[in-house]
């Protein structure tokens, strides 16, 4: 049996968001990866974990692991103007790009499910890739709020992409 993660995560979350600001140097990062962190988890209920704050940690080791290796990727090198016609186009295939408007139709449609307040919060944090301290501010919410309502977004969506 899973513990309740709201206690978990009174118990681990600021030790976690630590650990993970000293690696970045950056707290709203940091914060984001935390609460990516009981995503996962609540994503993955049947899941069963002797020592919890162990999982916790190689869960957020992960997502830092990928955080950093998304950047890398994402820094650009300088290139000889003559070499850029050697570069491929990277547009997706037709059949690619119909796959992933219907994705994203029904992401559209289970955000609708949501009450008003957590699809403002998902759209700010998700799509328009606002921190939750930057979507707090914005809504004159507390953080833990805003993590609240990303949660329970997160785990509607994916009980309802489950039940697909």
């Amino acid at each position: 049996m899973q513990p309740d993660l709201s206690l978990v995560f009174s118990a681990h979350g600021t030790e976690l968001r630590r650990y993970l600001n000293r690696r970045l140097g950056d707290q709203h990062m940091a914060s984001d990866l935390v609460q990516d962190t009981f995503v996962r988890v609540i994503e993955r209920p049947e899941t069963r974990v002797q020592d919890f704050r162990a999982y916790l940690y190689t869960v957020a080791r992960n997502l830092l692991l990928n955080h950093l290796k998304q950047e890398a990727r994402r820094r650009t090198d300088v290139v000889a103007p003559e070499t850029l016609g050697d570069i491929a186009a990277d547009q997706p295939s037709p059949e690619e790009a119909v796959d992933s408007r219907l994705q994203l139709e029904r992401i559209h449609l289970l955000v609708q499910e949501l009450p008003r307040r957590t699809q403002e919060i998902f759209v700010l944090n998700r799509i328009d890739g606002l921190t939750h301290a930057e979507v707090a501010q914005r809504l004159g919410l507390s953080e833990s709020a805003v993590q609240k309502h990303l949660a329970l977004a997160i785990a509607h969506m994916t009980r309802r992409l489950r039940a697909r």
